[in-house]
């Protein structure tokens, strides 16, 4: 249905099907990242002893008992406050968090320990006095006081969502990926097809693929591997708004990369998309002229694709 048109037929096609956004749906929140905290259930709905508790006294009491009864319950102190995902990762499986001090008589450095076995049996009143004064400098004190009305898990889930939307500003360069891959996906499942994402070119090496040392360490969106056939291709997936990028740039190093991957036997395809191609039709034609496979989204989405893997890895079969 494309791949038979004229290359100026084409390039309508694309300039008229260009995307407004990259994001989908799984933009805004990995629900796969709002996890981990499922193990602490008991002491998680422990916490909710503390909810409402407005006087400071009885406050403390109830910390106190809590952490004497139930040491486990610190684990979760992490889970309370939002946290970068690499940071999150590190303060909930090693259990330390360092803090500078702010005050002229404090420590250059703060540590908290989150880890129950670094307490001593039982608990001293200095080790409570130093979870319970984490708790009011971090403000979680107010949070139960005043703010927590029902359910801390259904804080911690928030806390979670939170920090996953707040984190998708890293997502932001691999939305276009993430709106790809299941288009991908979907046609690969037809064949006999594996689709490898954000690896190296020396990865193809373990499937029995010689690879040149120019290309072994660059990285590749999507890798399809057909093992039988011993063959394989490289997709590409760029979304560009403008703010800078450059058509003919983006164009020649593409046929740069498509040149080196042919040398080593591997097929290559562009899926590109966004504003910056708007209005740039001697780029594009430039493109469907020196790229073999060049497509946007939509066109990628309604059958390009498909015309593409099957011409890449159904030569014998249509033979």
């Amino acid at each position: 249905m494309y791949l038979d048109k004229e290359k100026n037929e084409l390039v309508c096609v694309f300039e008229e099907q260009l995307l407004e956004t990259n994001r989908g749906f799984n933009y805004y929140v990995d629900w796969s990242n709002i996890s981990g905290y499922e193990k602490y259930d008991i002491e998680i709905h422990a916490l909710d002893v503390l909810i409402g508790k407005k006087d400071d006294k009885d406050f403390y009491e109830k910390f106190r008992g809590l952490i004497s009864k139930l040491p486990t319950v610190i684990e979760v102190f992490p889970y309370l406050f939002a946290l970068a995902k690499v940071e999150a990762n590190d303060v909930r499986n090693n259990g330390t968090l360092k803090i500078i001090g702010s005050s002229i008589d404090s420590d250059d450095f703060m540590v908290y320990s989150f880890n129950h076995k670094k307490l001593s049996v039982p608990i001293s009143e200095q080790e409570i006095a130093t979870y319970y004064n984490f708790f009011v400098q971090m403000g979680l004190k107010a949070l139960f006081q005043n703010l927590i009305e029902k359910s801390t898990q259904d804080y911690i889930v928030g806390v979670l969502v939170g920090s996953d939307s707040n984190g998708r500003k890293n997502r932001g360069g691999k939305a276009f990926e993430l709106a790809c891959e299941p288009v991908i996906r979907d046609v690969c499942e037809e064949y006999p097809i594996e689709v490898l994402t954000q690896i190296q070119f020396q990865t193809l090496k373990k499937y029995g693929f010689d690879i040149s040392e120019d290309i072994a360490n660059r990285k590749a969106d999507f890798i399809l591997v057909d093992r039988s056939a011993k063959k394989c291709m490289n997709i590409e997936v760029n979304f560009f708004n403008g703010g800078g990028s450059k058509p003919e740039e983006i164009i020649d190093s593409y046929i740069n990369r498509q040149s080196d991957l042919a040398a080593n036997n591997i097929g290559f395809a562009l899926i590109t998309d966004g504003n910056c191609w708007k209005g740039t039709t001697n780029q594009l034609e430039k493109g469907f002229r020196h790229l073999n496979y060049l497509t946007n989204f939509n066109m990628a989405k309604t059958g390009m694709l498909k015309e593409i893997i099957e011409k890449e890895f159904g030569e014998e079969e249509n033979a």
